[in-house]
């Protein structure tokens, strides 16, 4: 089920459309010989190379080398996809496209049509209660009174939706719509009182109309100004639209259509809370402003606007209600992640700015003015380090106790991050800022997730026997890793044996585990020398094991419960390998680093020792360049 464009229909809309008309409601143009020049809107220049050819219908740009026909153009002026762009041409010049269609489409479009029609006139007929109106005159100067002046409630398209029960329903109706489109499009509701019968959804609120990518009405926000309604007793200062087949709050972005382009060209976009703080924006000059519908961030608003910039900025009141939003779009952000590595393969940087106490961004823009807005923009800290910074505050680091709790939080937040990467960045961030070592956040991150894997694994097991592994309660953090890895090699599990034992011995930091492990890669080898089948869980002779801590420990694996699952054995095997790679190359990291900082501090203070020489400072250099990309590709589970 679905429907495409008839064969010959973009040519023959393209053969209805004057290139001239279009192009010069975005370029002023100048007639020059048979053609048209001007200043090019896809690059910056003084002398105009940008030309208009309307016997071929094509533009082209002799300095960036930009061109093609009018679909092109709009494709590229209003950062549009293909279709988006010949739907938009086609409403622009009012041609009705013809579609090839297949099931029940053709009906299923033509509801579309209707339903989007029919916000069409809803959005003209409030805009005349406002505008026209004595119903809509006391909205009309309370928004003026805010600071808005009649240029901006114009060009937002701003209305009315009168105080009565079935004003617009009786509108709508006379004009041909049946009750259940205006149920269908949301801007009406069924009576529960009597069968058949509706009422208007929005009374007595000022209508901001919402559009989509290609600036078709979808949806309403009304906002209540005055309490005590005639027709109802509603306390939500904001309504919106329910979710419909043209609306969904968590796909849809407010003025996104009118701000892309604005958005592109200043490769960002404000992301603030309200409609009228991106009237207040738009009207001092800022029109890079969207505001997401009432939802913190979602994944699919972000695809849609990743299509534009790559640079984010969440803006919210100080109040309890923006810190939380901040926080619920983090969480968002979190599970956007998940799927795409949100940070660094979309390559996305997202910021977040907290208005002063008092300040909603309209506020901000009317009292504050433009330039202290925009100065916090600019100053606006990363989602991570607003993040790190959030929950540091909380905490008093100057005493050790709160600077434990503080730890403690901070790698709660770290490891509900899907990406290693991330997580590297957050633990690099947090040791800098508690004046930790990284190495001591990462065993108490890695110790959180052992524990929480373990939970999952044993949650199926019998709870009545209430065993507890022998001695493991006492095993610190890191060292947790190194005797699971030692557990996996002797029962032998999965098919990875082999990449255990080819690690060495250096990624086993206690001596118990070091030998043990070297114990036991003996054995395989010596049994693979003889052609000797291994079996498990591996055998060690009395005789071989001759330090005590060491028999205790391979008796301790060797009797333990073994809890891990076919399902899962290669997913336990991956993370816990990488986990050793994890730790022993942050190690060696953080000991260049230390070494770097002395050979800069003597060079700063005219001391220079033997022992850091500028080609050996140069060889640590490329050394730290080396294990930081090996950090990077190392596949984090």
């Amino acid at each position: 089920m679905g429907k495409s464009l008839k064969e010959g229909e973009v040519e023959e809309l393209k053969s209805k459309t004057d290139i001239y008309g279009i192009v010069s409601g975005y370029v002023k143009l100048k007639k020059t010989g048979r053609n048209y020049t001007g200043l090019c809107p896809f690059h910056k220049e003084k002398t105009p190379s940008f030309t208009v050819d309307t016997s071929k219908q094509l533009y082209h740009c002799f300095g960036c080398g930009e061109g093609g026909d009018v679909i092109n153009f709009v494709e590229k002026i209003e950062n549009m996809e293909f279709v988006e762009a010949v739907e938009f041409l086609a409403k622009k010049i009012g041609y009705t496209l013809k579609y090839n269609y297949s099931g029940f489409s053709k009906e299923l479009s033509k509801s579309k049509d209707r339903l989007i029609e029919l916000n069409e006139q809803a959005k003209k007929y409030f805009n005349f209660i406002l505008f026209k109106s004595k119903k809509g005159l006391p909205s009309l100067n309370y928004l003026k009174s805010r600071g808005f002046t009649e240029d901006t409630l114009n060009e937002f398209e701003l209305g009315y939706s009168p105080d009565s029960w079935n004003d617009f329903s009786d509108f709508a109706r006379k004009r041909g719509y049946k009750q259940e489109e205006l149920v269908k499009c949301g801007l009406a509701i069924e009576s529960k009182k009597g069968a058949g019968k509706i009422y208007d959804r929005f009374r007595g609120r000022i209508m901001f109309p919402i559009q989509d990518i290609v600036g078709k009405t979808i949806g309403f926000g009304g906002r209540i100004i005055q309490q005590g309604s005639k027709t109802s007793k509603e306390k939500a200062r904001y309504i919106n639209t329910p979710e419909t087949r043209l609306y969904s709050k968590g796909k849809n972005i407010y003025r996104i259509f009118q701000a892309k382009n604005k958005i592109v060209e200043k490769d960002e976009v404000l992301i603030v809370e309200g409609y009228t703080d991106v009237m207040a924006l738009h009207q001092s000059g800022i029109k890079n402003a969207v505001a997401s519908l009432g939802t913190a961030l979602t994944p699919d608003q972000i695809k849609v606007l990743g299509r534009f910039t790559k640079n984010i900025v969440l803006v919210f009141d100080s109040d309890t209600a923006g810190m939380n939003a901040s926080l619920k779009g983090i969480e968002r952000l979190r599970e956007y992640n998940e799927k795409l590595d949100l940070y660094y393969e979309n390559n996305l940087n997202i910021r977040v700015s907290v208005l002063e106490e008092g300040y909603d961004p309209a506020d901000y823009i009317f009292k504050r003015g433009r330039e202290d807005f925009i100065k916090r923009i600019e100053d606006s800290p990363t989602i991570i380090d607003f993040t790190i910074d959030a929950i540091i505050k909380r905490y008093d680091i100057g005493d050790l106790a709160g600077k434990l709790k503080a730890s403690d939080h901070l790698i709660r937040f770290i490891s509900t991050l899907s990406s290693g990467i991330i997580q590297e960045e957050c633990i690099k961030r947090v040791a800098q800022k508690l004046n930790l070592k990284e190495s001591l956040l990462m065993e108490e991150m890695l110790k959180r997730q052992f524990d929480n894997r373990n939970k999952i694994m044993n949650k199926g097991r019998d709870k009545n026997t209430g065993r507890k592994e022998q001695g493991d309660e006492n095993i610190v953090p890191l060292k947790r890793i190194e005797v699971e890895a030692l557990k996996l090699i002797i029962n032998g599990p999965g098919n990875k044996i082999d990449e255990f034992l080819d690690l060495g011995p250096d990624y086993f930091r206690f001596e118990d585990t070091r030998q043990l492990y070297l114990i036991i890669r003996n054995e395989v080898a010596r049994a693979k020398e003889d052609n000797k089948r291994i079996n498990f869980p591996i055998k060690i002779t009395s005789g071989t094991v001759e330090n005590e801590d060491v028999r205790k420990l391979y008796n301790n694996i060797l009797f333990s419960e073994p809890h891990y699952t076919g399902q899962n054995i290669d997913l336990v095997i991956s993370e816990i390998i990488n986990n050793l790679k994890q730790v022993r190359i942050s190690e060696e990291i953080e000991d260049i680093r230390k070494k770097m900082m002395e050979y800069e501090k003597n060079e700063n203070t005219g001391v220079r020792k033997k022992d850091y020489t500028a080609s050996e400072y140069n060889e640590l250099y490329q050394r730290l360049i080396e294990l930081e990309r090996e950090k990077m590709n190392l596949k984090i589970i």
